[in-house]
């Protein structure tokens, strides 16, 4: 009788897929842009006075509220200066805020059933919290900017709007911003 023959998986097969799950998981950590998680990079550089990580996470649209001698440029221009526009905001941010004390154990928590996503804008709403104790509640409203969401707006927002906030559309919101990245 003939021994039947085993076969075994090339050794290339287990390595293509250590491969692709870790691509992916690069890609979902570090190329993908979330916007709940830039404002949460936001605010823990802000709590920690890294201004420099604070003015990476703000639009450059945002950025020329500290700096007038911007407000000419075309959005085209803003976005190509960006890396001198962020110094700038740095500096501006660190300048302003030398003066302003916080809050010890200061913190803030996502409302992830609130975000909402599309193709060049997002909304986040949060809530802060200082000594774990709720302290206020804002809306950002995020642009994305070459492929990464960056905080247009941040305003102070009611409980009573967050209804509002879940089933609106952002379809307005989205197409003005497409307009103003000029695409």
């Amino acid at each position: 009788m003939d021994k039947p023959t085993t076969r075994s998986i090339p050794i290339f097969i287990p390595l293509l897929i250590v491969v692709i799950i870790a691509s992916m998981y690069y890609y979902a950590a570090f190329v993908e842009s979330s916007p709940e998680q830039t404002v949460q990079d936001f605010y823990q550089s802000y709590f920690q006075k890294d201004y420099d990580t604070v003015a990476k996470n703000l639009s450059v649209f945002y950025s020329i509220r500290f700096l007038p001698q911007y407000s000419t440029m075309t959005p085209a221009q803003l976005l190509e200066d960006r890396e001198t526009i962020e110094k700038e905001t740095s500096e501006v941010i660190a300048m302003i805020e030398s003066k302003n004390e916080l809050p010890d154990n200061l913190s803030i928590e996502i409302m992830p059933s609130y975000t909402k996503k599309s193709e060049n804008s997002a909304l986040v709403v949060y809530t802060f919290k200082e000594n774990g104790q709720p302290s206020g509640m804002e809306l950002a409203i995020l642009i994305k900017e070459k492929g990464k969401y960056r905080i247009f707006n941040m305003s102070p927002v009611a409980s009573q709007d967050l209804d509002q906030i879940k089933q609106g559309n952002l379809q307005e919101l989205d197409a003005g911003f497409k307009k103003l990245l000029g695409e």
